[in-house]
Parts: structure tokens; C-alpha cells; sequence
């Protein structure tokens, strides 16, 4: 509780930094400072997140070494009683070999065949027919065959009983493995219940905190918006107090051949076509092209607009409806942001001016992301984490600079492509849920050499992001540091990490691994999971030796702690972990119900179709699940609940139906199977009749219809 409170103190005290700070639409001073607290509070909300991270995570840790455990107490009980079965048969096995011994024997000694058996032995193997010495019929017979078979037969007594011996000794030590993996169980069942409390009571009272800083971050990206727009405004006035009246694209084009009046801009001493400069009582003043300002002014029109997938506007906006709209009706943008690349021509990062083009992506998962550039490293776009069209930094995942008033490309430009997991990182978001594949994962340290140090998202003057994007694992130089699971190696030695390996594991997942004292793996080869990369260190910008771990989807740094707990991970959403989405994020379907506002239009819109197909409404039984509720399920249901933390409910695009579509081969179930999909509500395969765990009931937001 004492945590709460500071939170809710530093929160109270930014909100008063912010009321100090943020600017009106048209202030008097349109270029004052940003306010320290913008970066400060937006890193608070995504601390708070990653400590509801790390608690889901270690929740989800202990889970899984309970399954796990589980699973091996069946087992080896499983095991024990087999070889207990075995032991029982050959103990039967050996018994009836050295009955037959024991008659051999018999017969001998009645009919005075010399034995090659000692007197120890013989008394060995009479006791089991010490009162059937009547068996022995045919003396003549016997005579003919002891002698061929009487040792044969002591050996493979001895034998069966020998492998009794065995088998029992090794039924002993199975029951005791047995015994001790259902104790193992046991404890970590216990150790399980105690956790699930512990993360319940700290989800439930870090409801409010959450709601606090999600609008608190509200009112700051406002001030955002609205800081931008205003050092826009005074360059605008600066244009308008120097008397330039913009000239058209076309005669900015070329650096050598400007109006007159006007000189080439430069950057790092080579001109910047598209663009120029006025020099005027030894001030120079930067000249864009009139299209261009027509751009950014729509632009900055669309701030604030709501974000929805695809969409186009007037109402809402998608990334890529946001920059065409924007550029109309000087050009008409592509329908893929795959498509816009190799249709303008790409300058240099160190030359991007206001209005270009900036796209996202990697060569490995293909460009997700669109945003028309502004001053100070920043840009506008439709962003999905923000649910709305924003000023937002430029993330590190930039791929190029476009600018359309340049035209096509003087060289062909071929985008990377996309593979089928790119349409999950759309706008500035990260996929909602992320499998890291069959192969194995491991941590990057082996168990009991190293601790834990400082989390994702602390916040801190430490980090020139200002807050920390991985993991800290504290280590003695020279600790084995393997890679997590299979990739291809890029080495680097940038000065914050000294040696780097990247490791690309494909479809947008790559890992970090800073500060090594030793690199072990040449660039460009493949590692396996688990294999030696390099070794802990202290190089670069380190306060001691450590190793720096992260994990990045689509080029953007997500907490490595769910994936280093379960193998895989269901990541951020809009920069809140999973059954930790503030109230204020979420909209109403109604009963008390609620969803991602995205899903929650969609359904009810499927909701509606519904009616008027039956002429009832369509019967929802769950929704959002916080992640307290998720454990108290996952108690009550393990078979049937998700992992708590990785449930698609938990991220509010998950519902479950009744009123028929709750069973299969039902008018109802058969209607939601062809319409669904056009609303974007899907039945995932291990949910249909057939598959892994058979639950007609549970629809989930997929991949919306795109028209």
C-alpha cells in the first residue's frame, strides 16, 4: 500500500508540473521547452506496466514449473507402477523357472543321475516342490533327459531370478522417484496458491494507479500535440515575418537550380533537394515546398482523431489513412505501406525534413508503420497503442524517409517483405500476442549464475531513451552467455553496450545481448538455442558487470520477462500488460461488459447482424478478464483457463457466447461460423470441434476485414 501511495503522490505532483507547462493551441511564446514530466510520466505508466510484468511473469514461472512438475510426478508414477507390474512378472517368471529346476533336481537324485549341482544349490531349487515330489512320472524319461537339460535349467533359473532381483530393486527406486516427484509437486502446488494471492492483491491495488497514469498520459500526449503544433506555428510565422511565400515542389527539386533569391539547404555540407534556404540579415530561414506545408497543416488537423483499423476518416483514421490523407490531393498514397516505398524517393535519415514520408519495419517482418515527419525527431501518425492520430517520437525500427515531392525513385526501391506476421505490429504496436515457435528457449544465464537487476521500463536520466528497454541480469566477467533460442548473429559495438550480438529470430522477434567482455559467434552465422554466444562483461556504458538482455518486436523493446517465464508471451498491448488495461481503455458492450474499443465496435456490429438474423440478441456470458479474475479461474478451472497473463480475454478480444452458439451444429453456431469473419470475429482452430480443446463458445478478434 505504501507503493500506491507514492505513486498516486508523484502522479498528483506531475499533473500540477503539467497544469504549469502545457499550452494552449495558440499560445503567445509558441517555441517554449517541453516539460521534463512528459517523458518522466509516460515512462512511469510503462514502469508500472513492466512491474505488472514481471509479477505476471513470475506467477507464470512458478505455474509452469508446477505443470511441469506435475507432469512429471504422473510420470513417474506412471513409471513406478509399470515396473512394479514388471517386477511382480518376473518375480512370477523366476519362481516357476526354479520350480522346474527343483524337479529336475528330484528326478535325479530318484533315478541316480550324477549332478553337477553342489549340495547348497540343490537345496536351492528343491524348496519350491518339497511336497510335489509325486509329480516325477516317467523315471526312463527322466533318466534320458536330465542329463541334457539340468544345467541349462540351472542357468535360466538363475537368470529369472537375478532379473527379479533387478526388476524389483529397480520398481523400489522408481516408486521412491515416484514418491519424491508427487512431493516436489506438492510443494510447488502450494507455492502456486500463494503466488496467484500474492499477484491477485497486487493487480486489484494497482487498478487505480493505472487509471491515474493512463490519463495522466493522456493529458501530456495532449501537450504534446499541442507543443508541436506550435514550433510549427512559429516557423510558419517565421515564413510569413520574412515575407517567403513557399514556391511550388517543383522548383525546390533541384538544389542547382532554385528561384532566385534562394540558396541550397544543406546538411553536413551536401544539399537537400526538395527543399531551400533564404539568407537574410545573417539569418537563414529553411524553404519548403508549398505542398509540403499543405501536408503537415493536414496533418496536424487530424491530431486527436480516433484510430481505427484501415480507416480512412473524416471520423477515424488507420496509419496509413492518416498519411494519405494527408498528402491528398498533391498524391494518392498506395493501399499498403509495403507499396509506398518504391513509389517516392528515399533520402538520407540525416536529411528528413517536415512532411516526408517515414516508414517502419525490418527486412525480416517487412514495414508496418507510417508517419509524416516534424521537427526534433518526432512525427505524426495514426498510432493503434494511443488510439489516435498523435505526435509521437520516431521509433528506432525507421526503415526510410520518403518525400513525395521528389517523385518516383531515381532507382528502383524494393521494400522488404512482409511475412504473415507483419499485419499484427500495425501503427505502433506491438503484436498483442507473440508465440517465439516450437523450437526451445532458454535464459540467457545459466540457473544460479546470476541475479536479478534492474527491470524493463525503470525510468532514469541512466538511458538516453529515458527509461531502461531491457533486462538486467548481475554477473561475475566471464559468465557463459548462451542465446535463447535459434538465429541468425549480427555483432555490434556500439558505445552504450561496448559488444553487442543481435540475434534475428524472424517474423519482427529479435534479442539483445550487451555489455559482453568476449564475443563468441562470428556476424551472420546461425546459433541454436541454448548455444554460447560471449560472455558477461561490464563494456560501454555499464556501472558494473552485467549482462543486458532484450527482446524487440518489429524493432520496438517489449519486457523479456513473460518470455523468459513461459517459452512464449502475449506482450503489450498499447504499452499495458495483459488483464492490466485501465477502465478508461476499454468500451462497453453493455451488462457490464467490455472489450478493446476496436473489438468492441466490431461486435457490435456483428451483435446487430444477429439480430436481425434471429431477432434476439446475441447472448455473451465473458469478456475482458482482469488479470485477478483470470487467476481465480485458472484456480478453480486449470484444465480448461489459460496461463493467467496469456489469455486473449485478458487483452479484450475474447468473448464467450451462450444462447445456442454455445454448441456445435446449432442454427446459431453454423451462422457465427459464415458471418463472423466479416466482422472480424474469428473461432480459433483449437476451439472447433476436432481440435485441441473444443469450446464453440469462444470467439476472439482476429484479423479485421479490411474492404
Amino acid at each position: 500500500m505504501v507503493v500506491g501511495s507514492r505513486r498516486g503522490l508523484r502522479f498528483a505532483a506531475l499533473g500540477t508540473l503539467l497544469a504549469v507547462f502545457a499550452l494552449p493551441a495558440y499560445a503567445d511564446d509558441p517555441t517554449p521547452p517541453p516539460p521534463a514530466s512528459v517523458t518522466d510520466v509516460n515512462r512511469s505508466l510503462e514502469q508500472l506496466q513492466a512491474e505488472a510484468a514481471a509479477v505476471q511473469a513470475d506467477f507464470a514461472k512458478a505455474t509452469i514449473a508446477y505443470t511441469n512438475a506435475l507432469k512429471a510426478a504422473q510420470a513417474a508414477e506412471a513409471a513406478a507402477k509399470k515396473a512394479e507390474t514388471s517386477a511382480t512378472a518376473s518375480k512370477g517368471k523366476a519362481d516357476e523357472e526354479r520350480r522346474r529346476l527343483g524337479l529336475l533336481t528330484v528326478q535325479a537324485y530318484q533315478t541316480g543321475i550324477p549332478t553337477v549341482m553342489g549340495a547348497e544349490s540343490m537345496l536351492w531349487s528343491l524348496a519350491p516342490i518339497a511336497e510335489n515330489l509325486q509329480e516325477i512320472a516317467d523315471r526312463q524319461t527322466a533318466i534320458q533327459q536330465l542329463g541334457s537339460t539340468q544345467v541349462t535349467q540351472y542357468q535360466t533359473a538363475m537368470a529369472a531370478e537375478n532379473e527379479a532381483g533387478r526388476a524389483k530393486s529397480e520398481a523400489a527406486s522408481m516408486r521412491a522417484a515416484a514418491n519424491e516427484a508427487a512431493a516436489k509437486a506438492k510443494q510447488l502446488s502450494q507455492e502456486v496458491q500463494q503466488k496467484a494471492a500474492g499477484a491477485s492483491l497486487m493487480m486489484e491495488s494497482q487498478y487505480a494507479d493505472l487509471d491515474g497514469a493512463s490519463a495522466l498520459s493522456k493529458q501530456l500526449q495532449l501537450a504534446r500535440n499541442q507543443q508541436a503544433l506550435a514550433r510549427w506555428q512559429a516557423y510558419l510565422t517565421e515564413l510569413a515575418t520574412a515575407k517567403i511565400t513557399p514556391p511550388a515542389a517543383a522548383a525546390l527539386k533541384n538544389p542547382a537550380r532554385l528561384p532566385a533569391g534562394l540558396v541550397p539547404l544543406t546538411r553536413a555540407g551536401v544539399p537537400v533537394p526538395g527543399a531551400a534556404a533564404l539568407v537574410r540579415g545573417g539569418r537563414t530561414v529553411k524553404v519548403l515546398p508549398a505542398e509540403t506545408i499543405r501536408a503537415v497543416n493536414q496533418a496536424f488537423s487530424l491530431l486527436g482523431k480516433p484510430y481505427g483499423v484501415a480507416a480512412t476518416g473524416p471520423d477515424s483514421y488507420g496509419c496509413l489513412g492518416a498519411a494519405r490523407v494527408a498528402w491528398q490531393p498533391y498524391t494518392t498514397l498506395p493501399n499498403l505501406v509495403g507499396k509506398v516505398y518504391p513509389e517516392y524517393q528515399a533520402v538520407p535519415a540525416s536529411q528528413v525534413q517536415p512532411g516526408d514520408l517515414l516508414v517502419m519495419g525490418n527486412k525480416s517482418l517487412g514495414l508496418v508503420h507510417i508517419g509524416i515527419a516534424l521537427e526534433n525527431g518526432e512525427m505524426i501518425a495514426a498510432d493503434e497503442a494511443k488510439g489516435a492520430v498523435v505526435v509521437t517520437r520516431v521509433p528506432d525500427n525507421l526503415y526510410a524517409a520518403l518525400r513525395p515531392t521528389l517523385g518516383r525513385p531515381v532507382k528502383p526501391q524494393a521494400a522488404p517483405v512482409a511475412t504473415s506476421e507483419a499485419y499484427a505490429f500495425r501503427c505502433g504496436n506491438t503484436a498483442t500476442s507473440y508465440n517465439v515457435g516450437s523450437g526451445s528457449w532458454t535464459w540467457p544465464l545459466a540457473e544460479g549464475t546470476y541475479e536479478i537487476g534492474t527491470s524493463y521500463g525503470q525510468a532514469g536520466s541512466l538511458w538516453a531513451s529515458g527509461y531502461h528497454s531491457g533486462q538486467d541480469f548481475p554477473a561475475a566477467v566471464g559468465t557463459p552467455v548462451r542465446a535463447v533460442t535459434s538465429g541468425v548473429v549480427r555483432v555490434e559495438h556500439p558505445a552504450w553496450a561496448g559488444n553487442l550480438v543481435r540475434i534475428d529470430h524472424g517474423n519482427g522477434l529479435e534479442t539483445y545481448y550487451g555489455h559482453l567482455s568476449t564475443v563468441d559467434v562470428a556476424d551472420g552465422s546461425q546459433v541454436s538455442a541454448g548455444q554460447r554466444i560471449g560472455a558477461v562483461g561490464s563494456e560501454g556504458n555499464s556501472t558494473g558487470p552485467h549482462l543486458h538482455f532484450e527482446v524487440r518486436l518489429g524493432g520496438d523493446p517489449v519486457n523479456p520477462m513473460p518470455f523468459l517465464a513461459t517459452g512464449s508471451a502475449t506482450v503489450g498491448w498499447g504499452g499495458f500488460s495483459n488483464g492490466m488495461i485501465p477502465a478508461s481503455k476499454l468500451c462497453a458492450l453493455g451488462s457490464g461488459h467490455m472489450l478493446r474499443c476496436d473489438a468492441a465496435a466490431a461486435y457490435l456490429r456483428l451483435a446487430r447482424a444477429y439480430r436481425a438474423q434471429f431477432g434476439r440478441t446475441l447472448c455473451i456470458t465473458d469478456s475482458y478478464r482482469s488479470y485477478s479474475s483470470q487467476v481465480s479461474l485458472y484456480a478453480r478451472k486449470p484444465s480448461l483457463a489459460a496461463l493467467p497473463g496469456t489469455s486473449n480475454h485478458g487483452w479484450g478480444v475474447a468473448v464467450d457466447l451462450c444462447g445456442g452458439v454455445d454448441r456445435f451444429g446449432t442454427a446459431q453456431y453454423q451462422w457465427m461460423k459464415s458471418q463472423a469473419a466479416k466482422f472480424g470475429w474469428v473461432h480459433p482452430s483449437w476451439a472447433d470441434q476436432g481440435g485441441s480443446r473444443e469450446e464453440p463458445w469462444h470467439w476472439e478478434f482476429g484479423k479485421p476485414a479490411v474492404s
